[in-house]
């Protein structure tokens, strides 16, 4: 009889412990939230607010609302993104209040939650609750441990559809993504994936025209990474990126396809020194096709030199800024640190190569700033120019890629002039005219010592330093007049084919 006492007395222990724990843990994980809303508050460009919150002994359900900042006026309220996320928290040490619910762990920690759309808070969450049906469009799945550091699964499950609205078809084969972050958002990781989307437009017929064919996307294996920490100053540091396999798209009313290979877009945050931070995004392509042209390339930006002190205050006055747009010292106070931010004397740096059909081309633009000194930018905007220190640009490209780029972008404008005064162009007219008025631009330009010829390839190089700019060593004076005989050079460009020209064009 004992025995028995004594173990039921360790089970009503155990049982107040439990009861107790779960308390403990519901009030951790309404902290938690707080924390995080607090953390999103961080990102200017969005708002997050509690609608409800009802805290239990053992769950507890919240409803959080996700207001995205729009441009003012127009159809704004329309094409709103903003929505609500409803939350199931379900308090720890064991979540057994989520037991039996499809995708919660039965795990040791402080809190299980299962987060899913408000199918009601939005039209385009209504839509997508219409077209899943009986499934949860999205559903977040979130282990809470008890230091506040959570590890989140998201999914969307596959979804197929035919003759739906303005869609013909759609494969979609699902999203997967999983997340960590650790305790006050200082450090986050993760990956998300998806598979495969085929999307086809329904065919739109204009008034007395037959029905042309709808537009096409296909996408194939999306995938989006981030590893990134807090660091000096309170930024993230670290990278995120997105890869695309495949892309293609092809526009139903023009019906030229646009194609991407191996996309891959690369963002990166690093400290620079004790005081600096850098940043870099890079862009490649191993294949891109545009109507008839196609080839590979590639895009570096990099911003060094960055005050960090600084660039947190920038952050903090966008933030300020989404939350009192109309404030009149938001000007002033933008002005103090974008100051403080060249003193730092950043640097700016863009390099761009390119192999397409016709040719090849690489570019590289190096930018320097300086403080511009006691300058009142809302009096004198142009003081802003004695904020580049010093810059430097080269571009080489293949003669027959630059000839081609500008004979057609040519053929485009005389072909809608033409358009425009009602008069009939034959294409080969069109065509020999582009190339006769591009041949006199580049030799112009050739001719004022702006672009040299070196075998089949144009280059150009120009330095700014000191107030003077040279281009190809050449000193271009910096002014109203592009020359010293006031518009030599302007003069030296034919810009336009004489009347003989065109009107032979058109017969």
């Amino acid at each position: 009889m004992k025995k028995l006492v004594g173990v039921i007395v360790v089970i009503l222990v155990l049982a107040a412990g439990f009861v107790g724990a779960a308390y403990w843990s519901g009030k951790q994980a309404e902290r938690w939230y707080q924390e995080a809303l607090a953390e999103g508050a961080k990102n200017a460009n969005v708002k997050l607010a509690t609608v409800r919150y009802e805290r239990g002994l053992f769950s507890s359900q919240s409803v959080t609302r996700v207001q995205f900042t729009m441009p003012e006026g127009g159809d704004a309220k329309e094409t709103d993104p903003s929505f609500s996320i409803r939350q199931d928290i379900y308090h720890g040490p064991l979540p057994l209040a989520g037991r039996g619910v499809p995708g919660v762990p039965m795990q040791w920690g402080g809190a299980a939650i299962r987060a899913t759309l408000d199918r009601d808070s939005s039209a385009w969450t209504r839509e997508l609750a219409k077209l899943y049906g009986s499934q949860e469009p999205v559903v977040a799945i979130s282990q809470v441990g008890f230091d506040g550091a959570s590890d989140t699964q998201i999914t969307m499950p596959p979804l197929t559809l035919s003759n739906v609205e303005d869609l013909q078809s759609l494969a979609f084969s699902g999203l997967q993504g999983q997340f960590q972050v650790a305790p006050r958002g200082a450090a986050v990781q993760g990956k998300l994936a998806v598979a495969s989307l085929d999307l086809v437009g329904k065919p739109a017929a204009s008034e007395g025209q037959p029905a042309s064919g709808g537009g096409q996307v296909k996408l194939g294996d999306l995938s989006m990474n981030v590893n990134q920490r807090k660091g000096a100053f309170d930024l993230l540091f670290g990278d995120s990126s997105v890869k695309i396999a495949e892309l293609r798209a092809q526009d139903q009313t023009t019906g030229a396809p646009f194609i991407v290979t191996n996309l891959t877009m690369t963002g990166t945050l690093s400290p620079q020194g004790a005081q600096q931070v850098a940043g870099e995004v890079v862009v490649k392509a191993d294949k891109v096709t545009v109507d008839q042209q196609s080839g590979s390339g590639s895009l570096k930006l990099a911003l060094r030199n960055l005050d960090g002190a600084t660039v947190a205050q920038l952050q903090q006055w966008q933030q300020k800024l989404a939350g009192q747009p109309e404030d009149p010292r938001a000007l002033d106070e933008l002005m103090k640190l974008l100051k403080t931010l060249l003193r730092g004397k950043p640097e700016f740096a863009l390099d761009s190569q390119a192999k397409l059909t016709q040719g090849d081309w690489q570019g590289k633009l190096t930018l320097n700033f300086q403080d511009f000194g006691e300058v009142n930018l809302l009096l004198d905007p142009s003081g802003l120019l004695g904020a580049l220190e010093k810059g430097a640009a080269d571009v080489v490209a293949s003669k027959a890629l630059i000839e081609a780029l500008l004979i057609g972008t040519t053929k485009e404008q005389l072909l809608a002039q033409a358009k425009e005064q009602g008069k009939p162009a034959s294409e080969p007219a069109i065509q020999s005219l582009a190339a006769q008025q591009v041949a006199q631009q580049l030799q112009g330009l050739t001719t004022a010592g702006f672009i040299r010829l070196e075998g089949d390839q144009y280059r150009s190089s120009a330095r700014f330093e000191g107030g003077k700019l040279f281009v190809n060593g050449q000193e271009i004076p910096l002014g109203g007049s592009a020359g010293a005989d006031g518009g030599v050079i302007e003069d030296e460009i034919p810009l336009e084919p004489d009347d003989g020209a065109e009107e032979s064009a058109q017969e």
